[in-house]
């Protein structure tokens, strides 16, 4: 029997919410679409017959004729009135590029020389991490956190393991940028 008045007390429930939810529901900032040729569902003698149009008052037609349908992105348009000294913008024309870009330049030779130079640049980079890395884990481990002391000494040796790769590249590239340029 509670299970019963537990049912229809949750059916009348979920039917309120759904009714409220249509009647609050936000409707939508664009006007709806006129037709040319309104016709009235009042005029509709049976349900089997064909609808009938009502002719619409001559003012009512030249002002559903006169207002155009505006596309989403113009009916938000705002105009704002020019002030003296003001230029207004010049049409878009299609197809035109407003503005002439720059020619991409040729890519370089990655050269054994130019990678030397590019990995000795990532190695100082990357050895002044590992200083400041060191250093905040100094200063966690005197803070006491030795959560964050841990998290930066698994840091340090991630990036002392890629320093030490990276300083074994740079002896190979090294030898590379030597016969390169022995070569010329």
């Amino acid at each position: 029997m509670r299970i019963r008045y537990r049912l229809m007390l949750a059916a009348a429930v979920a039917l309120t919410v759904s009714l409220l939810a249509v009647v609050l529901w936000p409707t939508s900032s664009v006007p709806p679409v006129v037709s040319e040729a309104p016709v009235a569902a009042a005029s509709v003698a049976s349900v089997g017959s064909a609808p009938v149009p009502v002719p619409v008052p001559e003012k009512a037609a030249a002002r559903t004729r006169a207002e155009p349908v505006l596309a989403s992105s113009e009916a938000q348009a705002t105009v704002v009135a020019l002030r003296p000294g003001d230029v207004a913008p010049e049409p878009e024309v299609e197809g035109a590029s407003s503005q002439e870009n720059d020619e991409i330049a040729p890519e370089l030779p990655q050269t054994a020389q130019w990678r030397l130079e590019k990995t000795t640049h990532i190695t100082a980079l990357l050895g002044r991490d590992v200083e400041r890395l060191e250093r905040e884990r100094e200063e966690a481990e005197s803070r006491g956190d030795d959560r964050r002391s841990a998290q930066l000494q698994t840091l340090l040796i991630r990036d002392r393991a890629r320093l030490h790769e990276l300083r074994e590249e740079l002896q190979e590239l090294s030898e590379a940028a030597k016969q390169e340029s022995s070569a010329e």
